[in-house]
């Protein structure tokens, strides 16, 4: 079995998709027909910053388990537990899963707070509605933080080799002056390289969120859910999961939106109002009235889809209601 991990992690910005090459923990049947252990490259392609977006907002005991079968456990494992791991039956799943319960409690508390560092810069340099960072990059949002945190808080930003992306020149100033050499798009004391090499878990946590500030992918949140969510469009708003009735929040925000647009126009509104009026004298009176409610609701069915098709402008939309 592989000791030293290999990461490697391949970009492809045109697609916004990435795909990792690792030594993964897995089984396969031997001519005995019994479990053993092996190792194989995982190579799955998906959305550029998928990783660190499900390690945010997934179980993380869950989550555990393919972090340290799929994306370079070894570099969390002592040598000791990767000799106890490889001592394991491969055929005993029971003992091989109070093993992961085990390594899931050792490194829960770890988990959770690279959690939270990763959630703080994200809401910082994506969602902090600031005046003076609003005409700053997230990449620039992403310096500004390094510089005005105290890194021992955020262990998060030592585990990466990315030592020439974030210059630390201009660490001893001021968050004022900062920004103001951020502004400065002719100083030189500020730039960003990309490097990219990967020895560990939370190497690969970093170049991800690197990534998503960087804009290579784009991480929203939710306008109905409030969930984080990766999109290719940086117009889009709303995620795909389901919300509520087997509806995606696209969908439900797609009408939220219609109903919004139809509040604001005046031929709707009208159409509504004579509609109402026509179904309250079909109910209370009865026949001609309820003969010329359905025959309003009929015709005016087609006229509304002819208006939002634009197969009839709002002017004979509106002439074709006051006739009624």
């Amino acid at each position: 079995m592989e000791v030293n991990n290999k990461i490697e992690l391949y970009i492809n910005e045109n697609l916004k998709e990435e795909q990792l090459r690792v030594p993964m923990l897995d089984f396969e049947m031997n001519e005995e027909g019994d479990y053993e252990y092996t190792t194989k490259v995982y190579e799955q392609p998906n959305k550029i910053g998928s990783i660190v977006l499900d390690f945010i907002q997934q179980d993380l005991k869950e989550m555990s388990y393919f972090i340290f079968k799929f994306y370079g456990f070894q570099t969390l494992l002592t040598e000791k537990e990767r000799k106890e791991i490889l001592a394991l039956n491969p055929n005993e799943n029971k003992e091989l899963n109070n093993k992961m319960d085990k390594l899931y409690s050792k490194y829960q508390k770890e988990f959770e707070g690279y959690k939270r560092q990763i959630i703080d810069i994200i809401e910082y340099c994506l969602f902090k509605d600031k005046e003076e960072l609003e005409d700053l990059t997230p990449l620039e949002k992403l310096h500004l933080f390094i510089n005005t945190n105290k890194v021992e808080e955020y262990p998060i930003l030592k585990h990466n080799e990315f030592k020439k992306v974030i210059n630390k020149a201009t660490s001893k100033i001021t968050e004022k002056e900062l920004i103001q050499t951020i502004k400065d798009k002719d100083n030189n004391r500020y730039g960003i390289q990309e490097i990219y090499n990967i020895d560990n878990f939370y190497n690969l946590l970093f170049l991800e969120l690197y990534f998503i500030l960087q804009e290579k992918t784009y991480l929203k949140k939710c306008k109905n859910c409030g969930k984080y969510f990766l999109t290719t469009n940086s117009a889009v708003i709303y995620c795909d999961n389901v919300f509520v009735d087997k509806k995606t929040c696209r969908e439900i925000g797609a009408s939220k939106v219609f109903t919004k647009n139809l509040e604001k126009d005046e031929a709707y509104n009208l159409y509504r109002k004579v509609y109402k009026k026509k179904q309250a004298l079909a109910k209370s009176k009865g026949g001609s009235f309820e003969i010329d409610y359905n025959r309003f609701k009929h015709q005016g069915k087609d006229k509304k889809n002819a208006y939002k098709l634009k197969e009839i402008t709002k002017e004979e939309f509106i002439k074709w209601i006051n006739k009624q």
